[in-house]
């Protein structure tokens, strides 16, 4: 009899993702998905609303979205700058920041 560890062994533990704003900023609708992955709709509507999918699928989305399965975890604009500061110096990423502090001024309330 197999044990408990054996049979949810490829559930995912509820984890917050972001495939509905990959899915906004690649302007993918949720039948694009489904279309696109061959999952079925209402898998694709479970993760529309919060379900974690599997790693298969995990991958999947990645390749649809064009990163990779962690940055499903991020908001697309912060994956992308994540990316865009990666391997970047701690000097560099300084000089980034005064210039956006120079070229965008925090309003006071």
């Amino acid at each position: 009899m197999p044990n408990v560890t054996e049979i949810h062994r490829s559930k995912q533990p509820r984890r917050p993702h972001h495939i509905p704003d990959w899915a906004e900023a690649r302007g993918l609708s949720q039948a694009d998905i489904v279309r696109e992955t061959g999952a079925d709709k209402s898998v694709v509507s479970r993760w529309f609303n919060g379900t974690t999918p599997g790693t298969d699928w995990q991958e999947k989305l990645a390749a649809l979205f064009h990163t990779d399965p962690e940055s499903l975890f991020r908001h697309p604009d912060d994956d992308w700058l994540r990316r865009f500061l990666e391997r970047r110096s701690r000097e560099e990423i300084e000089r980034i920041k005064a210039t956006l502090e120079t070229a965008f001024p925090r309003r006071s309330a």
